[in-house]
């Protein structure tokens, strides 16, 4: 029960609350474990990961608010792709802007310009479930869970990443061909105008 436990857990969830990738969820499930077993105080635990996450997050949004936007909204490569993503994304944020908070990582709130009282409350929405769901779930099933992915292990994530390596695969493919199609029906579109 040292502070350097609680302090790597605040720094793995400052980054999972910016919602950029790491392994705050895993730290997350450890110190629920931990608290479990009684080396680490639950309260002291949810406290620690739910500041981190409200620091995270305005972390997150100020870069989202201040760069985010700039760097998708300019001229180059893949600069259609890019104003489309922004405009599907604009249209999203403008009809449910509480959910989209909730549920998209927090520098994504910030390119979208969501109002920041709004999103600070989306946050704490989205903190106290995610924190509430991995630290309650390994507090009280913690044994079983080690268990598990112990038994599961390696395999599990090599698993994992075959299936997200074959779907990214069939998508690249799958938008080859689309992109193939409409390149081939544009010039007979074209040809009927009048």
């Amino acid at each position: 029960m040292e502070l350097s436990e609680y302090l790597v857990l605040f720094v793995l969830v400052v980054i999972l609350g910016a919602g950029l990738p790491g392994p705050g969820d895993a730290s997350l499930i450890a110190a629920g474990c931990l608290a479990g077993e009684g080396k680490l105080n639950v309260g002291i635990v949810l406290a620690t990961a739910m500041v981190a996450w409200m620091v995270g997050s305005v972390i997150g949004y100020v870069i989202g608010f201040r760069g985010g936007r700039p760097l998708l909204d300019h001229p180059g490569r893949l600069e259609k792709r890019r104003r489309n993503l922004l405009a599907k994304g604009d249209h999203a944020f403008g009809r449910h802007t509480f959910v989209a908070s909730v549920t998209m990582p927090a520098f994504v709130s910030g390119i979208f310009r969501v109002r920041f009282g709004l999103f600070m409350l989306g946050a704490l929405v989205a903190g106290i479930c995610w924190i509430g769901m991995y630290v309650g779930l390994a507090y009280f099933l913690g044994e079983e869970i080690a268990k598990h992915i112990a038994r599961v292990g390696t395999k599990a994530i090599v698993g994992v990443i075959v299936v997200v390596i074959v779907g990214l695969v069939l998508r690249a493919v799958w938008a080859h061909w689309r992109a193939g199609r409409q390149a081939t029906a544009a010039p007979e579109g074209g040809a009927v105008t009048g």
